[in-house]
């Protein structure tokens, strides 16, 4: 019935298993049933506890229902067949109440019969709770008095129970209560109750033996029988099983889809209830725990530059955690999908407390992966629960590689070094990826996966050339996916929409005053605007460092100013133009003016202007407001300068005052430098804020910073194409400079990367537009439902990359998904329309229902009919949407009629559609 941590809701009788009841609003059976979890450790509820429709927590601090999303419904434990042992709320319970003694939990049974003490239960035990804001309540222990009564005795401990809930009912009418168990009584109380649950129909805990079992057959007819009697009341059934936690919690989904299949609600979870369980959902986690122990500034680590970005494009959210802020606090099964241990060779300060803590996240089944120079940051304890020894230095006179798998030799040729050679061999049932011989027989399995996770040691993990070009030895997406133990999933993902790529323009404010090298000589923005924006006519965000327009003695360049601002308000005011803060004295080093140092080129020398973090985030797009932008416009994102490197202070400011973010990162990959290390990550969180970085990289790049050559803008597209395939890591952002127009060959490099991006199957879009995307990307959650996923909060990401091996998307059985296109790279871009709560379900052939296969336009909205579809496309270019099995449809796009060609393709120049797609 209780943990160490709090509550719990079982415990035995003379072996007959007590169960657990658990709530659900008020709702007729007919509504689809909601997904329950339950939570009954301390601290603030995982985060996978979100994707439950209900939740049963304990009371306390951060678990409270504000805690929580606002759809979700939570529920407060109450014990009120007995006392939780440590609750104040039961400390002064009369000597008169108590009716005995729970020996196995150190309980005090209440004598329900006695009016006092129900009355002591609903005001220093239920009111309190009601006065936190909790409006459900899970009423436990309701059988606690068959333990020490029979007959008439018995019986009048029945009468006061449901005399209890009647009382509570009267005092809290909008209280939804469920019960545990509570049969006997269940005739007279079930009016009062939106649901009842009992524990352990297949797989039950043994307190006696503290052992996982299987439930005997008798007892699980025993209490099917019960539970069908509470559905006959017309309330719906819930049944809680108990399983270990093993690697990734294997076995949960699975039991509870069997007890799904019996008609009842499931949550299957481990015998503390700490853990995130499976129910009609199972929460998948998608973050990843990476600690690290680099000294410098998190971006700067390998952990970081090199080993985020994989684990996003498998869908996973990086924690960076610094080992020398100490261990993490305690995770929970079904939290994280996986830590790392990432060492890049600095001492850990406290071997032992590390060690101590990895054993508990393998004992919760979290798998674990160990990487880099690891060997002295462990000790022999936790090696010995791994099933090996400690990698050890041997000399060794000859080396070679014994084998190696095919994940091996990734993006170089791995060479054998017997100056770093280590002993070490795999624990049992691993599968090794590199074998290392060396002399008189001794041997190093330098990369396995491993039963618990797997593990990679240096320096085999990554390589740096002598040009200073990191490369990677392992392929780190098969890594990642072996290791962690990563399910098929359906993956959120930042670089396409509605089945195209992402497509988006930024120019930095950089220049925009300065002369164009040829006749007439214009400023770089007004070359910009008629060369650039008035022919492509695409979705631009174009920026403006204040300094540089201020007027008078104020700004820095006092001539210009009046036609620099001239031009500026023709640019903002093209209706495809979204204006973009470039600062107010374009930092360049922004960790040292955050720190108040004051020298030559740490930012520009606006005149009379003293650093500011609110001025550069906030006050430059106020002022750009006011002077430049047209009334129908304002500033929507700031684009960091210099090294964009703003601390938390200066990105919260910036997103305090409603305005996104983008800068910094920036994927250079090229033929030049080849490796997917030259790929950043989404961004970096400074603080709770995201910094979005630039999905790719400017024109100095390729220009050596603007020294020449200046047509070599022209190879950006090698970063477009490397990075579309083999994986679609980036959208294409065409990232500038004002000045990139002040040369004829930066400019016609320029006007060449754009007729490049015009041949592509692209979805256009501002670059704000995608910050909110990159924001969302890490606020989506995920859980298996029935056949298929369920996706939460995916409002601005909306786009999933889907393994093949799924299936095809159910379009008919779905919810909020819109269609899907087929790519080249073993996976299917499926479309969701934006909705808070989207459905995918999956079949195994293609659907024959019509569907959207692509489209340049996001979808706002997709609702499936008997014989067809409405959808709504809001985009920024004359519209293009293909479909797919409308041969016997009838299509009208905006309230016309129209036919589509033999490809499914209808092409509309209005930027927004209404298509309303019907079957016979």
């Amino acid at each position: 019935m209780r943990t160490e941590s709090g509550k719990r809701c079982w415990r035995q009788w003379a072996g007959v298993s007590l169960v657990l009841g658990i709530f659900l609003p008020s709702l007729a059976l007919a509504t689809p049933l909601p997904s329950i979890g339950f939570y009954y450790g301390s601290g603030a509820a995982p985060s996978g506890f979100q994707d439950f429709d209900w939740v049963v927590v304990n009371p306390g601090e951060k678990r409270l229902p504000a805690d929580f999303p606002h759809a979700r419904k939570v529920f407060s434990y109450v014990s009120i067949g007995e006392s939780t042992p440590g609750d104040s709320r039961y400390a002064q319970l009369p000597s008169s109440c108590v009716l005995g003694h729970n020996a196995a939990w150190g309980g005090k049974i209440i004598n329900l019969a006695q009016p006092q003490c129900r009355e002591y239960l609903l005001h220093q035990v239920i009111d309190p709770i009601w006065t936190e804001g909790y409006r459900g309540f899970f009423l436990d222990t309701l059988d606690s008095y068959e333990a020490v009564t029979q007959g008439v005795a018995r019986k009048e401990q029945e009468q006061g129970l449901v005399d209890l809930i009647a009382a509570i009912k009267a005092a809290h009418p909008q209280a939804d209560l469920i019960a545990n168990r509570g049969f006997a009584v269940l005739p007279k109380i079930h009016q009062d109750l939106v649901g009842v649950l009992a524990e352990s129909l297949f797989r039950e805990w043994d307190q006696a033996t503290h052992h996982y079992r299987a439930v005997p057959e008798a007892d699980r007819q025993m209490l099917v029988a019960e539970l069908h009697k509470a559905q006959s009341y017309g309330l719906p059934a819930i049944v809680i099983d108990y399983l270990p936690t093993r690697m990734n919690r294997a076995g949960w989904w699975a039991d509870a889809e069997k007890i799904r299949a019996q008609g009842f609600i499931p949550y299957v979870t481990n015998a503390e209830l700490t853990a995130v369980g499976a129910g009609l959902r199972e929460p998948i986690p998608r973050h990843v725990l990476i600690l690290y122990n680099s000294p410098g500034p998190e971006e700067y680590s390998s952990a970081f530059a090199n080993g985020v970005m994989p684990l996003e494009y498998l869908g996973y959210i990086p924690e960076m955690h610094r080992l020398s802020d100490g261990v993490p606090e305690k995770v929970r099964a079904g939290e994280y999908a996986g830590v790392i241990l990432w060492s890049d060779g600095d001492p850990i300060d406290d071997v032992s407390g590390l060690s101590h803590w990895l054993r508990e996240v393998h004992a919760t089944g979290i798998p674990i992966l160990l990487l880099g120079d690891f060997q002295d940051d462990l000790d022999a304890a936790l090696y010995q629960a791994l099933g090996m020894n400690k990698p050890s230095s041997v000399n060794v006179s000859s080396l070679h590689i014994a084998s190696a798998s095919k994940e091996m030799n990734y993006e170089l040729p791995i060479t054998a070094k017997g100056r770093d050679f280590l002993a070490c061999a795999a624990p049992q049932g691993s599968t090794v990826w590199l074998r290392l011989q060396g002399t008189a027989g001794s041997q190093e399995d330098a990369a396995a996966i491993t039963p618990w996770g797997g593990y990679v040691l240096s320096p085999y993990l990554l390589t740096t050339l002598p040009n200073k070009y990191t490369s990677w030895l392992v392929n780190p997406f098969a890594l990642y996916q072996a290791a962690l133990r990563l399910p098929a999933m359906p993956v959120p993902d930042t670089t396409t929409e509605s089945g195209r790529r992402l497509f988006m323009a930024q120019t930095d404010g950089d220049g925009f005053v300065s002369r164009a090298q040829f006749p007439p000589y214009h400023i770089a923005g007004a070359v910009y605007m008629h060369r650039i924006l008035e022919k492509y006519k695409l979705p631009f965000t174009g920026s403006i460092i204040v300094g540089d327009l201020l007027p008078g003695d104020r700004g820095l360049y006092p001539a210009l100013a009046p036609l620099g601002t001239k031009v500026a308000r023709e640019i903002f005011r093209l209706p495809y133009v979204e204006i973009g803060s470039h600062m107010w004295s374009h930092p360049f080093n922004w960790p040292e003016i955050e720190e108040g140092k004051d020298f030559p080129s740490i930012n520009l020398p606006v005149p009379g202007y003293k650093f500011s973090p609110y001025m550069e985030a906030v006050g430059a797009a106020k002022w750009i407001n006011k002077h430049l932008a047209p009334a129908d416009k304002k500033v929507v994102i700031d684009q960091w300068s210099g090294d964009c490197e703003p601390d938390a202070q200066v990105v919260g400011l910036a997103y305090g005052a409603g305005l996104m973010n983008i800068n910094g990162g920036n994927a250079y990959i090229s033929k030049k430098d080849p490796s997917i290390t030259a790929v950043p990550p989404i961004g970096i969180y400074r603080g709770r804020w995201l910094q979005v970085f630039a999905p790719d990289a400017n024109e100095d790049y390729f220009t050596n910073q603007w020294h020449g050559p200046y047509w070599g803008f022209i190879n950006v597209i090698q970063t477009f194409e490397m990075t579309d395939k083999p994986h679609r890591l980036k959208p294409i952002d065409i990232y500038t400079h004002w000045y990139s127009a002040t040369r004829l060959a930066s400019l016609s490099a320029l006007e060449k990367v754009y007729d490049w991006a015009l041949t592509q199957s692209i979805t256009p879009i501002y670059v704000a537009d995608y910050a909110q995307i990159a924001n969302n990307f890490f606020t989506i959650h995920l859980a298996r439902q029935g056949n298929g996923f369920w996706i939460g909060n995916a409002t601005a990401l909306r786009e999933l990359r889907m393994p093949k091996t799924l299936g095809y998307p159910d379009i008919q059985a779905s919810a909020g998904i819109a269609g899907y296109n087929d790519t080249p790279n073993g996976a299917y871009y499926v479309h969701m329309d934006g909705s808070k709560s989207v459905y995918l379900a999956l079949q195994s052939g293609a659907p024959s229902v019509p569907y959207i296969v692509s489209a340049n336009a996001p979808i706002s909205a997709f609702t499936n009919q008997k014989n067809g579809f409405q959808a709504e496309l809001r985009g920024y270019v004359p519209a293009q949407v293909q479909l797919a099995n409308t041969q016997s449809c009838q299509v009208r796009m905006n309230g016309k009629p129209v036919t589509p060609a033999a490809n499914g393709v209808l092409r509309s120049a209005q930027h927004d559609l209404h298509l309303d797609v019907h079957c016979s």
